[in-house]
């Protein structure tokens, strides 16, 4: 019998050893690193076998995943896997929420909210999680905040804020997010209607934006007069800007008024925005002091719009008095707080050694910050392309930080671009976009736009456009200008011939000491033309120009000496003035002199001046004058 038992009796051994052999066989090898841990413990989780599911994401999570981290902490949370502890739910879920995962955020901010897993329930710190989850777009976590705003738990209660959240809800889908959400609306009208100061800026606010409601600016506007009036400093604030602003009809006495009233309650911004238009005058009549106050208020009280206004006004706004030292003071402070007007403005300072020891190295790095968004600096990071200060020459690079000005509202690079494109810089040559850039500044009244695009069009036979825009010019003051007006009625360019204009515009420019016209009025009175033959007045205004070292007048007054016209003869002044026009280069000079040495006369006079030379200091000017080109903010 004990034979027949021993073959069942090893069978039964060998099976009880399998079964043995069977888990440890079984068991998963956590430790595997080429193992998808994560993965394998969201597959075990689909599966129901959380067990090996906290296994793995134990294993992950221990290597710093943040995924994997939530995931283990959801098993402590909910004791699936592992028993249950809320205190070691949220050691995990703090581990996540600091690599910014959001939903760990929003889990985390929970336990915070109730209590769990911790001592007491701590609403400020499940507001300051709610917050980071809901600005990663987070719905859940956007309309838990609105309700803590809402109730004014673990945070003061805003009501504006509050329903900000729920929007956002609302826009990621946040099912229970939109009847909340207008039952909010319907609380804030309840109070703005029954005369509350802070429901009626709110609910302004909100018509404003367009916030959960349709936009309506008179209702906006109506709400905020209403919470203005009874006081609400924020909407005396927002009244006056409504006011100030060009989409609403600009009405800045008014906006002056609820700005003062707002400032005088401590309101910052207020007291800037005041500030600033005492200093422009915008609103209010110009007034220093005021504008000296009310921005050193604010900007003494951290406010680094006012500390860059005062940085302006000390440094460049006319009227006030200056302190490059002052002005760098504040215009760091706001730089330092990324204001980009102060930022270009110091650059300025910097790259001109005002205020401050000259650093070009300095001043490009800040030009470089504010360039990010301030037209004005890519401006002037043209400038140092252009010309190759402290960077390398580079035309083509100037050409695309003007391209970027003149996206930006930078104006000035208008007639830069104009100038690339007339002479070939950095741009292709092309005068039918010079042109165009020339047309837009022109537009802006920028007076070397409008002479180089007439300019233009006279060098190309376009004299009828030429003169048009010449007059232009002339109108505006441009003496060399109107010495082209003047030339062009004299020879018929553009306009018929009018000696009466010739005259009148030869006399405005020569007013105004501009020798080429001097020049050309003397020559009228010494031939007669289109006024009374008289050689004394052709020689007092040969004289103006010759002295001012004009070449052709050096030589024309020289004559009159030579003969004796309108002056007494005198061979040595003609000499000395021979000689002056003919060092400076005027062929016709030294051919005088040849015939003054022979006593010969007929001598020889240049019948005509008039400059035709483009306008392109930017490029070619030597010495070049950077602080005359820099753009800088000179008002607030």
């Amino acid at each position: 019998m004990i034979e027949k038992l021993k073959i069942p009796l090893f069978a039964i051994a060998i099976g009880l050893a399998g079964l043995l052999v069977f888990p440890i066989l079984m068991e998963s090898d956590y430790s595997d690193p080429g193992a998808d841990k994560l993965a394998r413990g969201n597959t075990a989780y689909q599966q129901g076998e959380y067990d090996e599911a906290a296994g793995w994401f134990l294993q992950a999570a221990k290597l710093g995943d943040a995924e994997a981290q939530y995931r283990f902490a959801m098993l402590y949370r909910d004791g699936k896997g592992v028993d249950r502890d809320d205190s070691q739910a949220v050691r995990w879920l703090k581990l996540s929420a600091a690599q910014k995962h959001a939903e760990s955020q929003f889990e985390l901010a929970k336990l915070f909210d109730s209590g769990r897993g911790m001592d007491q329930a701590d609403p400020a710190t499940a507001v300051f999680w709610l917050r980071q989850a809901a600005e990663q777009g987070q719905a859940g976590a956007q309309l838990r905040l609105a309700v803590h705003f809402a109730e004014g738990r673990g945070v003061s209660q805003d009501e504006s804020k509050a329903l900000h959240w729920a929007l956002q809800a609302t826009r990621s889908n946040n099912k229970e997010a939109e009847p909340y959400l207008q039952n909010l609306l319907k609380r804030v009208k309840a109070k703005a209607e029954q005369g509350d100061a802070k429901a009626q800026f709110v609910l302004a606010m909100t018509f404003s934006r367009g916030e959960g409601i349709d936009a309506d600016l008179k209702s906006a506007e109506m709400w905020l007069r209403q919470s203005a009036a009874r006081g609400n400093s924020e909407a005396q604030y927002h009244l006056g800007s409504f006011l100030a602003s060009l989409d609403h009809g600009r009405q800045p006495e008014e906006a002056a008024k609820w700005y003062l009233a707002a400032a005088m309650q401590g309101h910052l911004e207020a007291a800037s925005a005041y500030g600033t238009m005492a200093a422009t005058g915008n609103g209010i009549a110009t007034d220093r002091h005021q504008a000296i106050q009310w921005l050193t208020k604010a900007a003494e009280a951290g406010d680094a719009k006012a500390s860059s206004s005062l940085g302006i006004l000390y440094g460049e706004t006319p009227g006030f008095s200056h302190d490059d030292n002052v002005a760098v003071t504040w215009l760091q402070k706001a730089a330092d707080a990324g204001v980009t007007k102060a930022q270009n403005n110091l650059a300025a300072m910097y790259a001109l050694g005002r205020g401050v020891d000259k650093n070009l190295e300095q001043a490009l790095s800040l030009f470089r910050k504010a360039a990010e968004e301030d037209g004005k600096a890519q401006y002037n990071l043209g400038i140092m392309s252009l010309r190759g200060i402290h960077v390398v020459q580079d035309s083509e690079k100037a050409a695309a930080w003007f391209h970027k000005a003149e996206k930006s509202g930078d104006h000035k690079a208008y007639l830069v671009l104009a100038l690339l494109h007339h002479l070939g810089r950095g741009l292709s040559f092309n005068e039918v976009e010079a042109s165009q850039w020339y047309e837009k500044a022109a537009a802006q009244n920028e007076p070397d736009a409008i002479f180089n695009l007439a300019l233009l069009h006279y060098n190309s036979a376009d004299f009828a456009k030429a003169f048009r825009y010449f007059l232009i010019a002339a109108k505006n003051g441009d003496a060399q200008a109107g010495n082209l007006v003047a030339s062009m009625y004299q020879r018929g360019q553009g306009v018929s011939y009018n000696v009466e204009h010739v005259v009148a515009w030869y006399r405005k420019a020569a007013e105004q000491d501009y020798a080429p016209a001097q020049f050309n009025l003397a020559n009228l009175y010494r031939k007669g033309e289109g006024v009374e033959q008289n050689d004394k007045l052709a020689v007092s205004w040969y004289s103006k120009a010759a002295e001012a070292g004009h070449a052709q007048s050096q030589n024309a007054l020289a004559y009159m000496y030579a003969l004796g016209r309108g002056v007494t003869e005198d061979q040595d002044q003609a000499r000395k003035w021979f000689n002056r026009a003919a060092s400076q280069g005027l062929e016709i000079s030294r051919q005088n002199l040849a015939l003054l040495g022979k006593e010969q006369s007929g001598f020889i006079l240049a019948s005509h001046a008039i400059d035709t030379d483009l306008r392109a200091s930017l490029l070619f000017e030597e010495p070049f004058d950077l602080a005359r080109h820099l753009d800088i903010y000179t008002t607030p």
